[in-house]
C-alpha cells in the first residue's frame, strides 16, 4: 500500500490555559494521497488556517503527529524542515507573504534560487509560471504596485514554480473574481492530477469545492468527511478537460 503523501493523527492545538484556553484543533486525523485534491471547508474560526500552518511546520501541535513526505514534523529538526519546504512543499499563505523589496518574477525565483536551479532554468521556469497565472506583464512590479489579487497570483505561482509534491494553500482564491478562481483552481488541480501533486486546500467558494477529489468539513476543530460520489468526481474531471484553457489568466502545464 502506497504511503499517503500527508498524515496526521490526533494532531491537536489548544491555546492559552484556564479561561483563555482556546481548542483550535481536537484530534485530527487525516490522509492525503499523491495526486488527490483535499478542500477543507468551514466557518471562520473553525480551525482550517491551523491545520495548515502544523502540516507545513510553522507551528507546534499540542499534541498528535503528523507527516508530510514521510517526514516526522515533530521529530524533524530545523535543517529538515527547511529542505522539506524548499523541495517538497508549495505553501500560499492567506497574507500571501511576498517580499516588498523584490519584483514579483523576483517573489516566484525565490523558490528557486534557493535550491540553486541554474538561471537559464529559472528565468524559463518564472516566465512560465507568470503565464500561467496572467501575470506575464506585471513581472517587473512589486507587491505595493500590484492589486491584492495580483499579489494572491504572484503567491500561487511562487508555491507551484519549485513543482512541489505537496501543496498547502489557505484560500487562494479568495482576492479573485470568480473566473480567475476557476481559472487558477483548474491550473492547481491540473498539476495535482498531471504530477501527482497532494494538494489541501482551503476556501469558502462552493464553485470551487466541487473541482477537488474529496472535501473535508472542519467545526470547532473536528473533522467529517461527507462522501462525494464517484460519478460526481469523474464528471468533474470531465468538465475541466473539456472547458480548455481560459482567457485570463491563461493555463499552461509547463509551470
Amino acid at each position: 500500500m502506497t504511503e499517503p503523501m500527508v498524515r496526521s493523527t490526533g494532531l491537536t492545538r489548544v491555546f492559552g490555559s484556564g479561561d483563555t484556553r482556546t481548542v483550535a484543533l481536537a484530534g485530527v486525523d487525516l490522509e492525503v494521497a499523491a495526486g488527490e485534491v483535499v478542500a477543507v471547508r468551514g466557518p471562520s474560526g473553525s480551525g482550517k488556517t491551523t491545520l495548515l500552518t502544523l502540516l507545513v511546520g510553522i507551528d507546534e501541535p499540542t499534541s498528535g503527529t503528523a507527516w508530510v513526505d514521510g517526514v516526522d514534523l515533530a521529530s524533524a529538526g530545523e535543517a529538515a524542515l527547511a529542505r522539506l519546504r524548499s523541495e517538497t512543499l508549495g505553501f500560499v499563505a492567506q497574507d500571501f507573504a511576498l517580499v516588498e523589496m523584490l519584483t514579483a518574477a523576483e517573489n516566484i525565483e525565490l523558490p528557486l534560487r534557493i535550491t540553486r536551479t541554474p538561471v537559464a532554468e529559472r528565468e524559463e521556469r518564472v516566465a512560465a509560471a507568470l503565464e500561467a497565472v496572467g501575470l506575464t506583464a506585471h513581472g517587473a512590479q512589486r507587491p505595493s504596485e500590484l492589486s491584492g489579487g495580483q499579489q494572491q497570483r504572484v503567491a500561487i505561482a511562487r508555491a507551484l514554480v519549485h513543482r512541489p509534491r505537496v501543496l498547502l494553500a489557505d484560500e487562494p482564491t479568495a482576492q479573485l473574481d470568480s473566473e480567475t478562481a476557476k481559472t487558477v483552481m483548474g491550473l492547481i488541480v491540473e498539476r495535482a492530477h498531471a504530477d501527482g501533486v497532494a494538494v489541501i486546500v482551503t476556501t469558502h467558494d462552493p464553485e470551487l469545492v466541487v473541482l477537488a477529489d474529496r472535501v473535508l468539513e472542519i467545526h470547532d476543530g473536528r473533522i467529517a468527511a461527507p462522501a462525494r460520489p464517484a460519478a460526481e468526481v469523474t464528471m468533474t474531471r470531465r468538465m475541466l478537460r473539456g472547458a480548455g484553457p481560459a482567457q485570463h489568466p491563461s493555463s499552461s502545464s509547463s509551470l
